[in-house]
């Protein structure tokens, strides 16, 4: 049977207000990022493939009719929800399924269970799977926070929901944790607090394609410092890892994830490790950036770098995550 792919991607909250010639170049910037790169590789390869991209806030009542009118078989989307506010908040998995619409990526469940910090940890700890402290804030008692510090020294904090390394931040003193704590707030719903290691290193695992492909990298961040939005940009690259054991421990881990979570075609696992080598995983991302330059620095994208590491060219491992390799 032929197939035919349907991308649906969702509207960049910075295209509020703009006219339409600006949000046309504004698409044209925002996907020539990531899925661009997708669809040209899909282009190259002649596979047969229509794009939909919702407004925000969009309630998806016509999906249905999108995906008939489409003629596709399955659908590829690139977000979660509408960016509604929570009362309006639409999960676009969600929808797919309860219209059983096919669809690539993981089950709405598993989705929202990746893309909560707190949930995912949780779950995690609960499989036996040993993570580092953690807590969720209680901006109504900072005495639990305050306790924690206390405990850890040095502690990270993160909204519970939030992607592209939004919002994190370390800290030793309890009233700048609090100030933050309060910021993140007003952003996001839950703020989660985990423990920072001083001596580690961080790693990812990609997850990807049907058999699944586990592939773990060494990501070169300075020590003392934390993989927030500035070191991504400053310190985006990529290594093999040098340690076979530890290699084929993450590849173990990878794996162990993967079926506890039900995960399907795509994941990356962020994980880091103390000073014994002892591997903590720290958020499992169910859409990681699929780019091949990033944008910033015009230099190769995580998902390139990862590929050249392990022998696999971009194209190739697109090709992985929609089956048809």
């Amino acid at each position: 049977m032929s197939i035919r792919i349907l991308f649906l991607g969702r509207e960049s909250p910075l295209w509020i207000g703009l006219d339409e010639n600006q949000r046309d170049i504004e698409f044209k910037r925002e996907y020539s990022g990531e899925m661009s790169y997708v669809i040209e590789v899909m282009k190259k390869k002649d596979i047969d493939f229509k794009t939909h991209f919702f407004e925000i806030g969009n309630d998806f009542s016509k999906l249905s009719s999108i995906f008939k009118k489409s003629g596709a078989n399955i659908v590829f989307c690139d977000f979660y929800h509408n960016l509604a506010n929570s009362g309006m908040k639409k999960w676009i998995f969600n929808e797919l399924e309860r219209q059983k619409i096919p669809h690539y990526l993981s089950s709405s469940d598993t989705m929202k269970l990746m893309y909560d910090k707190i949930l995912c940890q949780k779950k995690l700890k609960s499989s036996g799977i040993e993570v580092l402290p953690f807590m969720r804030v209680d901006v109504n008692n900072f005495n639990s926070l305050n306790e924690f510090l206390n405990r850890h020294k040095k502690i990270i904090l993160k909204p519970s929901q939030s992607y592209s390394s939004k919002g994190i931040a370390v800290f030793e003193d309890i009233h700048l944790a609090i100030y933050h704590t309060m910021f993140l707030k007003e952003q996001y719903s839950d703020v989660i607090a985990e423990k920072f290691l001083e001596s580690k290193k961080e790693f990812q695992i990609l997850i990807i394609g049907g058999k699944p492909e586990i592939y773990p990298v060494e990501i070169g961040i300075p020590l003392g410092k934390v993989y927030d939005r500035d070191m991504k940009e400053e310190h985006y690259k990529k290594n093999a890892v040098k340690s076979l054991d530890l290699n084929d421990r993450l590849i173990e881990l990878g794996k162990i994830i993967y079926d506890i979570f039900g995960i399907h075609d795509l994941a990356r696992i962020d994980v880091i490790s103390d000073s014994n080598n002892n591997l903590y995983p720290i958020d499992v991302n169910g859409i990681p950036y699929l780019a091949k330059i990033n944008p910033n620095s015009g230099k190769n994208a995580s998902l390139t770098q990862i590929g050249k590491i392990h022998g696999r060219s971009y194209e190739s491992l697109i090709m992985e995550l929609l089956g048809f390799l």
